[in-house]
């Protein structure tokens, strides 16, 4: 049960009463209604005597219940959520850069160095990550990393740059679809806490499923991470990865995010990364699979079906969350009517409904992530 924090009201009539009869016991001939006067009275002396302790004491209280807060990591403030980190040996994720692709159109034959630099009409700059040579047609598609690591790197497809220093030989430098993603800024002390909470549940085992999601979130600002085993054979491994949007909306990550990815966990072959040696791991995007429903309901009104949405949409949103028993990862995840049924019975003048689509269970590809889809309201009959 919870510790009961008095007021200091309350402490100041604990106090005055325990006054009061300490008193009357040394010096029982003393007047009850001047005792009782001096000690309860707005103008007591000794009354105010035992206000001022009583909001001392309730500042102890206060201070102790903080404590308290900081010894777990799920009502820890930001300061000792980092100490808990560093404890259990989990760091906050850091910013992170954006990276996509540029196109670079110019003279065929001219060789485009590393760490070129490129800069968007706000002053966002980016650097080429490798070399390149424009071909024969004129073009050549080069990675890119902005400069700065936070959300100002990520540039939509389509913009056009400019090199920071001089290059007669470059025409034209365009933005390649999808854009530039993935530049995040510092995680948030709410997600390092979650993170700290998973490796207290569960302890790393060094290649364990459990463990490419745990590789991931620690480096990479990633919203849904799906390992399967034997994806192309025995010793494989594929990851599935689903990333999210500045607005938080999912997304699926790019080719530079896919490289960087398994560039971290460490390539096919390599000695280096932080996956096992002996594993062949596969970094792939998921896909969104939009869930339609199909719902008639009852009072039928714009508020009850805008209420509707909203609870499906957080619905599909916590799909694969931690207190999800059925589904361990939302990628591939199992979508049970009943669930979408809960979740519309929740809403806001809802009194009741008949869920027509979908009628029975059924399971994402192996890659899809969830997303809300379209919701059809059919009239009340």
């Amino acid at each position: 049960m919870p510790w009961p924090i008095p007021s200091p009201k309350t402490l100041a009539e604990r106090l005055a009463g325990v006054a009061e009869s300490a008193i009357m016991a040394v010096r029982p001939a003393i007047d009850p209604v001047a005792l009782s006067r001096a000690v309860r009275s707005a103008r007591g002396m000794l009354a105010i005597l035992l206000r001022s302790v009583a909001m001392e004491i309730r500042a102890i209280h206060d201070h102790v219940a903080w404590w308290g807060r900081q010894y777990f990591v799920d009502t820890a403030e930001a300061e000792f959520v980092a100490r808990h980190g560093s404890i259990w040996g989990v760091d906050p994720r850091p910013a992170t850069a954006a990276l996509g692709e540029v196109v670079v159109e110019g003279e065929a034959g001219t060789v485009l160095p590393a760490l070129l630099e490129l800069a968007t009409a706000d002053g966002v700059i980016l650097r080429t990550t490798a070399a390149a040579t424009i071909g024969g047609g004129g073009s050549v598609t080069v990675a890119v990393a902005a400069l700065r690591p936070g959300p100002d790197g990520n540039v939509e497809a389509g913009a056009r740059l400019v090199t920071v220093v001089p290059f007669p030989e470059i025409l034209r430098v365009t933005v390649a679809a999808p854009g530039l993603d993935g530049g995040a800024a510092d995680e948030s002390p709410a997600s390092h806490a979650g993170r700290i909470m998973a490796r207290i549940r569960q302890a790393p085992h060094g290649g364990a499923g459990f463990d490419y999601p745990a590789w991931l979130a620690a480096v990479f600002p990633v919203r849904a991470v799906r390992p399967v085993t034997d994806w192309i054979g025995r010793g494989s491994v594929g990851v599935i990865v689903a990333m999210s949007d500045e607005a938080g909306a999912p997304r699926a990550p790019s080719e530079p995010e896919l490289d960087a990815m398994l560039d971290y966990l460490g390539p096919p072959g390599s000695q280096t990364g932080v996956r096992p040696v002996t594993a062949h791991v596969v970094v792939l995007a998921a896909e969104l699979e939009p869930i339609d429903i199909t719902v008639r309901l009852r009072p039928d009104t714009a508020a009850t079906r805008a209420a509707v949405t909203d609870a499906f949409a957080r619905f599909v949103a916590t799909i694969g969350d931690e207190e999800d028993e059925v589904n361990a990862w939302p990628i591939g995840a199992t979508i049970e009517p009943s669930r979408i049924s809960e979740a519309i019975s929740a809403a806001s003048g809802e009194y009741a409904h008949d869920l027509i689509l979908p009628a029975a269970r059924y399971e994402l590809p192996v890659k899809g992530l969830p997303v809300a889809g379209a919701i059809t309201f059919e009239d009340p009959l």
